[in-house]
């Protein structure tokens, strides 16, 4: 028995050891929330408005896997601005881009009114 708990107080070690535990569960679940968010956020499918923009490490751009040559992109941001809905666009550089590619790339997308995302590696 703890020397220094009240006798008048009966249930004070005990409901200390249960709020220690629940706030350890807390922080337990606060910390996995921060992981999984941002995970399952970036795992929006395009039926729900996001489509994402691949830019590799050579500066290519991929769209659904699929190569889009320079010339191109503005043709395809008409295209995703009449289709049905407002897509959002995601531009995911690979880690080896410089940043001024990645910036120069967001300059493009930032012409049209399409709402841009910069999702970083």
């Amino acid at each position: 028995m703890n020397a220094d708990a009240d006798p008048n107080q009966p249930w004070g070690a005990p409901l200390d050891a249960l709020a220690l535990g629940a706030m350890a569960t807390g922080l337990a679940l606060l910390t996995l929330a921060l992981v999984l968010v941002p995970q399952r956020l970036a795992q929006r499918p395009a039926s729900q408005g996001v489509v994402s923009l691949h830019l590799a490490a050579d500066g290519q751009v991929r769209l659904w896997n699929q190569p889009v040559p320079s010339g191109q992109l503005v043709g395809v941001l008409q295209r995703l601005e009449a289709g049905p809905g407002r897509p959002t666009l995601r531009l995911v550089p690979n880690r080896d881009v410089p940043w001024g590619v990645v910036q120069r790339l967001m300059g493009q997308l930032g012409r049209s009114d399409l709402p841009l995302e910069l999702q970083l590696p």
